[in-house]
Order: C-alpha cells, then structure tokens, then sequence
C-alpha cells in the first residue's frame, strides 16, 4: 500500500480511538448524571465528528484501499468500528434517557406550579386573621408560656 492511504488510515484510527474515549467519558458522566460536564466535550465532540465523516469519506470513495489492507490492518479496523458503532447507540441511548427525564422533571415543575396557582390557599385580613375557604377568618391563638 502506498504511503498516502496508509498516512489515512492511521489518521481514521487516531480519530476513531478518540471519539471512543470522549463518548466512554460522556457516557459516564450522563451515568452519573453529571449533563452539566457534559456540555464541555460538546465542541470537542463535534469536532471529532467532523473530522471522522472526512476521514471516513476518503475510504468509502476508495473502497478498493480496504479490500487490498492486510488482514491484521483489516481485524483492527473492523474492531475500532465495532467498538465505535456500540459506544454510539449507548451514548444514543444515554442522551435519550437524559433528554426524557429532564422533560419528566419540567412537566412535574409545571403541573406543581399549576396546581398551586390553581389552589386556593388561606389568605391573611388586614386585621391579621386568616380567611378560609368559606370567607370566615379562622380563629389563632398565641400562648406566651416561657
């Protein structure tokens, strides 16, 4: 193989090894819940994204370089688009989770929200009594026991 596509190809392997890395560490901290942290490996993550589909690009429009890679080259490429392929749908699968419990959360907040705005809660009177349901001001008591 001559050394232009061999040079791509451990460029390929160089990205895809390290979008392995970021999605296992995103992966984790969506684990722990940590989206928050997430948020910082997003440009990176796009970025690395970025450069695989150009990198990825090359061979898809060369097939015949894959074809002719030694079987050991052949195995390693195969193993990182595995390991890349199952890190992808558990990030996919992480993100979804997160995406549906954060909207579970807001629509709890705003049902709350809701309800007490719906809710008729005591009222203080001027004279400082409270005014119940029916209009009555409930009677309070103070004790000054020491």
């Amino acid at each position: 193989m001559e050394q232009f596509p061999q040079k791509k190809l451990e460029r390929l392997l160089t990205i895809v090894s390290e979008l392995c890395t970021l999605l296992n560490q995103e992966n984790r901290l969506l684990k722990q819940q940590k989206q928050s942290e997430c948020k910082n490996l997003l440009e990176q993550k796009a970025k690395l994204s970025a450069a695989y589909e150009e990198s990825f690009s090359y061979f898809s429009k060369n097939p015949e370089i894959l074809k002719t890679l030694p079987e050991k080259q052949k195995s390693v490429l195969k193993k990182a688009a595995t390991t890349l392929e199952n890190l992808t749908q558990e990030n996919g699968r992480m993100l979804k989770i997160n995406i549906e419990a954060t909207s579970r959360l807001l629509n709890a907040i705003i049902e709350d929200v809701n309800e007490q705005k719906h809710a008729r809660a005591p009222l203080y009177t001027r004279k400082g009594s409270i005014e119940t349901d029916t209009g009555n001001p409930a009677a309070i008591s103070f004790n000054q026991v020491l």
